[in-house]
């Protein structure tokens, strides 16, 4: 019968895992002329921060330039945060996908030139919805849009991982807990999900990852409940709009542009970072938007898209043979009508009555007795997961657990805004959690105009940190602005030609530092 593990040590299946593939580590490291024995092979950690399909794709050109250099099998393990683990779910899809980086580019193409019909994708949707007890707004964003930008839908699971990537980077996905984010438990927020195990990094509470929204009590499984599968871990990873300040921003500018609402909901006021009842001023928000939506829509004949919302309709009705009959929360339940604009109105209605309810998953520590985890986590039936980036966009707290001892972090940074907010961020937290990390020192020319390759130094126990963010006066120029205002996060799928230009652009930094790379890597073996 499975259990809630309380503790910090890793599992055995990630032990076994990395003792094969630090034979890898060492046959890469000599082949690049830096001996070691396997007691001095260093951990070196590859992290890709979020940014959407900008980090899937930048995380995808930094992956196969790595390989293509000799230094991807350096690395033991690979951990993301939102639109990167879009991309390391598209590669995990193949086994052994570091020893062929062929497989890389065949991702790559798929991401410029395949697709997912409408109808594959609201089939899916009525799947998690007639499967899911805890259906919430990340299956819809899982089955209906994710699929959009890695253009495939994955119905393999993350522990099918365990024996079919001895020879790649040990991988790890992470989210935070919401629930934990808005009640100020920054050690309890950060959770983590590997082939073998999912749970609270920083906290020590683990389940097997096939056992991960199952329903447990007092720390025993009682029903076990289908794992997720990569689609939806994907949707659950990405997440971005399961913030209510960015979800309203995405929903107002989407009303406003693609809709054609005129300014009509331009007075929308966004800013809820003060509001002292977030959720009772996000549901005033919502109905004003929701009317906006609503005035639109009796304009049904003259808008520009009732085109595209009648064929999703009719998809709808054609996908679903008779009404689903589980209710949700005591509020969804979406219904099929011949009449296509009632069934539209409604089921907008329904989705946005979510609007706050995403990534729910049954609470493995439900009534549990763990010292040292805070109680919070023991008390609820289920909790509330999304996108990491949320709380600080790239994965260091997942190669900062000290039980995985890594010496090397080459840290990916395809974020927007200040390119050197993630380290500088991380730095605060680190404090804050009393966990060893690299001082920071940057200027305000790195923020400005970043170069394409940082080293922070670690001392004691903290790792040294590689920081390359993607776009730098290296491989812009004069036109760092211009690509930084090209690429944005939120945005629709990139052409093949914008492919293209970015799988170029995030090439170029890893082509332009391997030495730089090697130098660091053979300081640490060095130092070992």
């Amino acid at each position: 019968m499975a259990q809630v593990r309380i503790g910090h040590s890793l599992s055995d299946g990630e032990k076994n895992y990395l003792c094969g593939r630090k034979l890898s580590v060492q046959k890469c490291l000599v082949k690049n002329n830096i001996p070691c024995t396997l007691s001095t092979v260093p951990n070196i950690a590859i992290l890709g921060s979020g940014g959407g399909q900008r980090a899937t794709v930048g995380m995808l050109s930094s992956l196969y330039q790595m390989g293509k250099q000799g230094l991807l099998d350096a690395a033991l393990y690979m951990s993301g945060v939102s639109g990167s683990t879009w991309c390391m779910a598209s590669i995990y899809e193949r086994p052994n996908w570091s020893s062929d980086i062929k497989q890389i580019q065949i991702v790559a193409e798929r991401l410029g030139h395949d697709s997912v019909s409408l109808m594959d994708r609201v089939y899916h949707l009525v799947k998690y919805y007639r499967e899911n007890k805890n259906f919430s707004l990340t299956d819809v964003w899982a089955a209906l849009v994710v699929p959009l930008f890695v253009k495939k839908i994955d119905p393999s699971t993350l522990s099918n991982y365990q024996t079919c990537h001895d020879k790649d980077p040990y991988p790890i996905f992470t989210v935070i807990n919401q629930d934990c984010k808005y009640g100020n438990l920054l050690r309890e927020s950060f959770f983590e999900l590997t082939p073998h195990e999912a749970g609270y990094t920083l906290a020590g509470a683990f389940v097997e990852t096939s056992s991960f929204g199952s329903i447990f009590n007092n720390g025993v499984l009682k029903k076990k409940e289908p794992e997720m599968d990569m689609t939806y871990l994907q949707g659950l990873c990405g997440s971005a709009p399961a913030d209510n300040e960015v979800l309203l921003k995405i929903l107002k500018e989407w009303l406003e542009g693609k809709m054609g609402l005129d300014g009509r909901v331009m007075q929308v006021n966004i800013d809820v970072k003060n509001s002292t009842d977030q959720k009772e001023q996000i549901q005033t928000l919502t109905s004003d938007i929701c009317q906006s939506f609503f005035d639109w829509i009796k304009d049904w004949d003259n808008s520009s898209v009732s085109e595209e919302l009648l064929v999703f309709v009719k998809t709808f009705e054609k996908v679903t043979e008779k009404p689903p009959d589980k209710p949700v929360d005591g509020n969804l339940s979406i219904n099929a009508y011949n009449e296509p604009l009632k069934t539209l109105i409604d089921l907008v209605k329904e989705l946005l009555d979510l609007l706050w309810i995403w990534g729910t998953n049954y609470n493995c520590l439900q009534n549990m007795e763990a010292p040292g985890v805070n109680h919070m986590l023991l008390k609820s039936e289920t909790s509330h997961f999304e996108d990491a980036g949320l709380l600080v966009n790239s994965p260091y707290m997942s190669a900062l657990r000290a039980e995985r001892e890594i010496d090397l972090i080459i840290s990916f940074d395809f974020s927007d805004g200040n390119p050197m907010e993630t380290v500088t961020k991380t730095l605060k937290q680190c404090k804050d959690l009393g966990i060893s990390f690299p001082a920071i020192n940057v200027t305000e020319s790195d923020v400005a105009s970043p170069k394409s390759f940082y080293v922070f130094k670690g001392v004691k126990k903290a790792p040294t940190v590689i920081h390359m963010p993607l776009f730098n006066i290296e491989n812009c120029g004069s036109n760092l602005e211009y690509y930084r205002q090209k690429y944005s996060t939120f945005q629709g799928p990139y052409s093949p030609e914008m492919i293209e230009e970015l799988t170029k652009k995030a090439g170029e930094n890893v082509i332009n530092n391997k030495d730089n790379l090697l130098r660091e890597i053979e300081s640490i073996v060095k130092q070992k």
